[in-house]
């Protein structure tokens, strides 16, 4: 048998100077209950382990305070049991908890508060029949903003100012989040901040205007490709089962440019051919809407293996594609060192660099970006390439590919040859 949920107590500003008001926190079912107790305490008084007063001699108001959560946590135990074991919505759990508190004829507080808003939006994005990848970023980011008011403590709107921001900041510092994936926390915070004002649930705008998010430095690592000598090496590999399966898979996205969730998942009406005969690739990216219209005949060894598969994509989850490359280009010899440039989340951003064997980076991302260079440094211009990978401008596509530097270098070099040449 399972055990009871556990009533919780939280400061809702646990770091604030003055006192702060304690919330009840109450899961249950897959349910979370907030419920304001209407008590406040010094943070300097509180024990967060516990979760109560600490037990200070000569203080009867700290006594009174336990005692009134002690009650309330018996109360919360008492409303589980009595409706079958929790079956029951927040909204009456808190009724009936008005009730044992004899706050019934008060004025109680019926706003939607910010972290039931966030669950409430997650559901409606559901409701609205939003594609998984574009829910999925949702899910995760009001994740880790639920971790942080689990953490560091609940929040309402009316909290959410620079303070506030920066110690999300520094919490997700600590947690070593990429800066990119922190930004994107922090948007998200006010994106679902101005949801929630717009529908009249609060009147701050402390979140709003510029220098919200942490500016990126401009140090960049090395764009992991592999090139066509690199892809054909791996097309003639003597390979069977798992393996065969994961550079399968990776071939058919290195030769049509895709990103993952349209390589993994092609079917025979993807494909067809021109007038003139040349093999198409023909869809609508998952992603963007954006349609890609790719030849097939760019690298030969793409349709002897879309053949082998009767045009369907092989099977397989990313996490496991991944996994699995790294095995296959590190048994394929790929172990040239690379740049690796990451950026961490911090008031300002946190850079590390490392050398890292050329197999440790290869992903399932690797093969679009690898297309893309290739069929430039093949000679083909940044137009004709856009209408294959759907990039939306020439200079986010010269960006993908980081071509602009290593390009400008290869020129330089190009032009003393030429000068020494003339000087002999």
């Amino acid at each position: 048998m399972s055990r009871l949920p556990k009533p919780r107590f939280n400061l809702k500003s646990p770091k604030a100077k003055s006192h702060s008001l304690i919330f009840l926190v109450f899961r249950y079912r897959g349910n979370r209950l907030l419920y304001s107790t209407g008590l406040t305490i010094s943070p300097s008084e509180w024990n967060p382990q516990t979760q109560r007063p600490i037990q200070m001699e000569r203080r009867p108001d700290l006594w009174s305070i336990q005692r009134q959560l002690d009650d309330l946590a018996s109360w919360c135990i008492s409303i589980y049991i009595e409706s079958e074991y929790g079956r029951i919505r927040p909204k009456d759990f808190k009724a009936k908890l008005d009730l044992k508190s004899g706050r019934a004829d008060e004025e109680v507080e019926t706003r939607t508060e910010f972290l039931e808003f966030l669950d409430q939006m997650l559901d409606s994005m559901k409701d609205q029949g939003m594609r998984t990848s574009s829910y999925y970023p949702y899910l995760v980011h009001v994740n880790l903003i639920k971790g942080f008011a689990e953490e560091e403590g609940e929040f309402t709107y009316e909290d959410v100012d620079w303070n506030l921001r920066l110690r999300l900041i520094d919490w997700l510092s600590a947690k070593e989040v990429k800066i990119s994936y922190g930004n994107k926390c922090l948007s998200m915070l006010r994106q679902f901040l101005e949801r929630a004002r717009r529908k009249g649930l609060h009147q701050n705008t402390q979140y709003q205007g510029t220098g919200w998010l942490v500016p990126q430095k401009k140090a960049v690592g090395q764009k992991v490709i592999l090139t066509p000598k690199e892809l054909k090496y791996l097309a003639d590999m003597p390979l069977t089962g798992f393996l065969k399966k994961v550079r399968d898979l990776f071939l058919i996205g290195a030769g049509t440019g895709q990103r993952y969730s349209d390589y993994s998942r092609y079917k025979p009406h993807h494909f067809y051919k021109s007038a003139k005969g040349t093999p198409i690739l023909s869809l609508i990216a998952q992603k963007t809407d954006i349609p890609a219209i790719v030849p097939l005949n760019i690298f030969p060894w793409l349709i002897p293996i879309l053949e082998e598969y009767g045009y369907h994509s092989p099977k397989l989850s990313m996490q496991k594609m991944n996994d699995g490359l790294k095995v296959l280009c590190q048994k394929a010899g790929f172990e040239d060192k690379v740049l690796v440039v990451e950026q961490l989340m911090g008031r300002k951003a946190i850079v590390q660099k490392s050398y890292l064997p050329k197999y440790e980076k290869v992903t399932s991302h690797t093969c679009r970006r690898s297309f893309a260079t290739n069929l430039y440094r093949m000679g083909y211009s940044i137009g004709q390439i856009m209408p294959m990978t759907g990039h939306s401008t020439e200079g986010h596509l010269r960006t993908y590919i980081g071509i602009d530097a290593e390009e400008n270098a290869e020129n330089i070099a190009s032009d003393i040859r030429r000068r020494r040449l003339n000087e002999d």
